[in-house]
């Protein structure tokens, strides 16, 4: 009976551990989230005035608040964004397993600003991973929507906010995105130039993951009214090479500057706009 016992219980452990590791399994891969619209942002205690022609946006890959030093501190990053009305996140981590919200949120929070985050990816019973929106002007009306990925692989999930600002009497639509490293960037990119394309006073902003070598940005600067505005405000001192993008149409580019990397793997930059 003895032996027959620790048989039983034997297997019992054997698969409780089966099913444990089944579990983590699972529950560890990712999946692309719905799309999802919505009327208005998480709002800060008090908006800025609308009216103005004249404000700054900012482009980050946060890198989840690590920076090069191996230390991850969101008060450094929204340093880095302090003074910026408009700001599109990349590489933000979703709500923690422990109850934190999640990084859009908590910058939001120091700053003072509205904010929205849209995840690209479902992991771990969560939306795990994505990117953000931060503005000090009411936001009426956004989207986020799945881009195009590989579904065989499960490889090159990533997202698109696009979201309409009442500013200055007009209506002014901000997109944020962050395309992937291999071959499904090249449609995503393409998908994302079509979009642009829509609007008459847009601003395109994120880590494209794409030089100003690709066929695709050459051909999208041809139209006149598309200005890079990184170059733009940085002319000479623009970096050689950049993925980091603020795309606009529609829009006077007053000037703008950039962080080097440190805070994060990648550089923070951001321009002054005024409206057309």
């Amino acid at each position: 009976m003895t032996h027959l016992r620790t048989y039983f219980t034997a297997i019992v452990s054997a698969l409780l551990l089966i099913s444990l590791l089944l579990h983590l399994f699972v529950a560890g891969q990712t999946h692309p989230v719905a799309p999802a619209i919505g009327n208005g942002i998480h709002p800060p205690a008090r908006w800025s005035d609308s009216r103005v022609t004249r404000f700054r946006v900012a482009t980050y890959n946060i890198h989840r608040g690590k920076g090069l030093d191996g230390v991850r501190d969101l008060k450094r990053t929204a340093a880095v964004l302090k003074g910026a009305d408009i700001i599109g996140i990349n590489e933000a981590a979703g709500p923690s397993a422990l109850g934190d919200p999640n990084q859009v949120a908590q910058l939001a929070e120091i700053l003072g600003m509205g904010w929205l985050f849209a995840a690209n990816q479902y992991r771990w019973y969560r939306r795990y991973f994505g990117n953000g929106l931060l503005s000090r002007f009411d936001v009426t009306k956004w989207f986020n929507e799945p881009l195009i990925y590989n579904e065989a692989s499960g490889r090159g999930l990533r997202n698109m906010i696009t979201a309409r600002i009442p500013l200055g009497g007009k209506n002014i639509t901000v997109m944020v995105t962050h395309l992937d490293r291999g071959p499904i960037r090249d449609e995503q990119l393409r998908y994302m130039i079509q979009e642009f394309k829509q609007y008459q006073r847009v601003i395109l902003m994120g880590d494209f993951n794409t030089s100003i070598e690709n066929s695709q940005m050459k051909a999208l600067f041809e139209d006149h009214g598309t200005i890079d505005a990184i170059d733009a405000a940085l002319g000479d001192k623009k970096p050689t090479a950049k993925g980091d993008w603020i795309i606009t149409s529609g829009f006077r580019v007053l000037g703008g500057g950039r962080t080097p990397a440190g805070v994060s793997d990648h550089p923070c930059f951001w321009v002054d706009l005024e409206i057309e």
